[in-house]
C-alpha cells in the first residue's frame, strides 16, 4: 500500500513570524507533517525533462502541498518555486500567475475592471510630461502607491497640488512609472479574508489620526466585524476569484454613495492582526481546506 503524502510546505523566509509559526503549528495539530521552506535556500534544477528543487544541498521530497507566505521583494523567485510544485503535481495555496498578478497594483486593479469589480479612480502613467494632465484629472488630496509593497509600505499622501507635484517628480526621477489614486475620505476600511471563494472573516481597520493609513503595521487599530453587507461580500469573493487567488485579504472603502470600491488585494495576508480581532482560528481553516482538497483529490 502506497503511503499517504502528508507533508505541507510552509514558504516563508521568517520561520518566527507569527503567520508562520501558527500555520506550522496547525498543520502539526492536524496530524501532517509540516516543512519550512525558506526560498532564498533553495536551488530550481532543471536537466532534460526533470525538474527539482534542492534545500540545503537534498533534494526536496514530493510534497502534498504548499502555502506560500511570499513577501514582495521576493514575489519572482516565489512564483518561480510556486511553479515547480505546481508541475510536481503539489496542491499549491495560490498559484505563481496569482501572486504575482495580485502583487502588481495597477495589473490587478485592471482586471478587476475587466470583471466588472469597482475600484478608485487610479491613473498610471510613465512620462513627466503628463503630470499636470493626470492632475487635473484625478484633483487632490491623492494618493500615490508603489506598485508593489505590502503593510502600506510606499503609500504616499499629497494634499495640495504643490506636493503632489513634488512627489511625482520625485518617483518618476527614480522609477519611471507613477500610479495616483483617488483619496477616499473617512479613516476605515475593510478587510476581508477569502479562502476558496468564501468569506471566513472580516475587520473594519482604523487610521489613528497621525496617519491617513489604516494598516495594522502602521499603527492602525482594528475590530471584528459580524455584519458586513452581502454586496460588500460578495464584492471580495468576485475580487479574489478575478485574480485567481484561492486565499487573500481583500481591502475595501466605501465610495460617496457607500458603495463599496476593492483598494487593492493581498495574495499573503497577515494572519495576526484578523485572528487576534476577530478570534476566528483561519490558520485552522487553511488547513482544514487543503486536507479536504487533497481527500478528494
Amino acid at each position: 500500500m502506497t503511503a499517504v503524502n502528508t507533508k505541507i510546505v510552509v514558504l516563508s523566509r521568517f520561520g518566527n513570524l507569527y503567520s508562520t509559526q501558527r500555520l506550522l503549528q496547525t498543520i502539526t495539530a492536524a496530524g501532517m507533517e509540516p516543512l519550512l521552506l525558506a526560498p532564498e535556500q533553495c536551488i530550481l534544477s532543471l536537466n532534460g525533462k526533470h525538474a527539482a528543487v534542492y534545500a540545503n544541498g537534498e533534494v526536496l521530497p514530493h510534497c502534498a502541498a504548499v502555502i506560500p507566505r511570499i513577501g514582495g521583494p521576493i514575489t519572482a523567485l516565489g512564483a518561480r518555486l510556486l511553479r515547480y510544485f505546481a508541475g510536481a503535481g503539489t496542491l499549491c495555496l495560490n498559484g505563481a500567475g496569482a501572486l504575482q498578478l495580485a502583487r502588481d497594483k495597477f495589473a490587478s486593479l485592471q482586471v478587476l475592471v475587466a470583471a466588472e469589480v469597482a475600484v478608485p479612480q487610479t491613473l498610471y502613467f510613465t512620462d513627466a510630461r503628463q503630470r499636470e494632465a493626470a492632475l487635473e484629472m484625478l484633483g487632490t488630496p491623492l494618493v500615490h502607491k508603489l506598485l508593489q509593497g505590502s503593510q502600506g509600505v510606499g503609500v504616499s499622501l499629497a494634499d495640495s497640488p504643490m506636493a503632489a507635484r513634488g512627489m511625482l517628480d520625485t518617483f518618476l526621477s527614480l522609477q519611471h512609472e507613477a500610479m495616483i489614486q483617488q483619496y477616499l475620505p473617512g479613516c476605515q476600511d475593510v478587510r476581508v479574508i477569502v479562502l476558496y471563494g468564501e468569506v471566513i472573516a472580516v475587520m473594519v481597520r482604523e487610521s489613528v489620526a497621525e496617519d491617513f493609513r489604516s494598516n495594522l503595521h502602521c499603527g492602525g487599530r482594528a475590530r471584528a466585524c459580524s455584519d458586513l453587507p452581502d454586496t460588500w461580500a460578495e464584492v471580495a469573493r468576485k475580487a479574489a476569484v478575478a485574480l485567481g487567488l484561492d486565499f487573500a485579504g481583500v481591502d475595501l472603502m466605501a465610495d460617496a454613495d457607500q458603495n463599496p470600491l476593492v483598494l487593492e488585494v493581498n495574495p499573503t495576508p497577515s494572519l495576526e492582526g484578523v485572528e487576534k480581532t476577530t478570534g476566528i482560528p483561519i490558520a485552522e481553516q487553511v488547513v482544514t481546506a487543503l486536507q479536504a482538497r487533497l481527500a478528494s483529490a
